[in-house]
């Protein structure tokens, strides 16, 4: 599959879950790339394969309680709670017309095109620490990163304590330490939050970490021709993780962290325009 093709996939991803959110009254929102192309391009970045949403702590509860009801023949609704071989500490959308090609050295958490859904937590009162949070929350991730390798990197470092821990976590299902990490991240009170944000992925670690001002309501973005939910302050969300985030990063850095590997399920070529 091109690019063209997967984003299509996964604007049908984001339209189900935009019907089923309404539906169900739940609260969500665009996040980091796809709010990004949202706001910069209207559309996709050009060069991004996935789609991301987050959700307020309270409605994704809600939402992991009917996931199993909820899922299609076509798109399915994944979580740790769900699966014991699922390798993510968040939820996800599956478009079951895909398959993704698996590296042999990870336990992914995807065996299709995927959304990601990442629910917004309450963090600590004070920007330190939430800083010192965060550095749990890594800790905590290094052991379910470590659950689901089934081999090592040649670039990565302490590789004797990640065997260990390989070894140790190979005890457990991979979902035991993925829903560790979500309950550990899910124990403050999202209403009552000073600041808030996500944090169960540790990619943009305390840059995530915000007002909860930021995530009190909600505003309209257009993408691909719709309109989609935004928090409320989706600009100081979009300067505090990516800075002057409307200016193009360099060409070299024009790619995707997934660099997915992707073909339809069946062979053919069945996107919707």
């Amino acid at each position: 599959m091109n690019m063209a093709q997967i984003q299509a996939r996964g604007l049908g991803m984001l339209r189900f879950l935009d019907e089923l959110c309404k539906r169900e009254g739940l609260t969500y929102w665009l996040s980091g790339g796809t709010l990004l192309g949202a706001v910069r391009h209207q559309s996709f970045i050009p060069w991004d394969d996935d789609v991301d949403v987050m959700m307020p702590r309270p409605d994704y509860e809600r939402f992991l309680a009917l996931a199993q009801r909820c899922s299609t023949k076509q798109y399915a609704i994944v979580t740790p709670y769900l699966r014991k071989d699922y390798a993510m500490p968040w939820a996800r959308v599956w478009d079951m017309g895909t398959r993704v090609d698996l590296t042999n050295m990870v336990k992914f958490g995807s065996e299709t095109l995927f959304l990601d859904i990442f629910p917004v937590e309450a963090l600590p009162g004070t920007p330190w620490l939430c800083e010192l949070y965060y550095r749990r929350v890594r800790l905590r991730d290094i052991v379910l990163k470590c659950s689901r390798k089934t081999d090592l990197w040649d670039y990565e470092r302490l590789k004797l304590l990640k065997r260990a821990l390989m070894a140790v976590t190979a005890l457990l299902p991979t979902n035991a330490y993925a829903r560790w990490l979500d309950r550990f991240c899910a124990r403050g009170n999202f209403e009552k939050a000073r600041y808030a944000g996500v944090c169960l992925i540790t990619h943009y670690g305390s840059r995530e970490c915000m007002p909860a001002e930021v995530f009190r309501g909600t505003a309209q973005v257009t993408f691909c021709g719709g309109q989609y939910p935004a928090p409320a302050g989706w600009d100081t969300y979009l300067r505090r993780l990516y800075g002057d985030y409307m200016k193009l990063p360099p060409e070299e850095k024009r790619h995707s962290l997934h660099r997915l590997k992707v073909r339809f399920a069946d062979g053919n070529d069945d996107t919707e325009e």
